[in-house]
């Protein structure tokens, strides 16, 4: 393939591109606006059965607390590097 055919191959993908944008009836921005309004209910982790059964069995000696500890530390390092994004 020699340059020029590469340069019309561009071409005609840059017209390709143009006539998709031009069709397009909006972007990201405008479907999210367009949609329903999100529903959500913040709970705290803390205040969770979840969490009161966890610390129940902890305390309780049924979940060994080095087990524990590397499982939350994995979690805070998970965490940490998504809050860096």
């Amino acid at each position: 393939m020699s340059a020029s055919d590469a340069t019309k191959v561009l071409d005609e993908l840059m017209t390709t591109l143009e006539n998709a944008n031009r069709q397009a009836t909006g972007d990201a921005i405008d479907a999210v606006l367009a949609a329903e309004p999100r529903r959500t209910q913040a709970v705290s982790v803390r205040e969770s059965p979840e969490m009161e059964a966890f610390r129940r069995e902890l305390t309780d000696g049924l979940i060994r607390a080095d087990t524990v500890n590397q499982v939350l530390r994995l979690l805070n390092e998970w965490i940490m590097a998504g809050l860096m994004r």
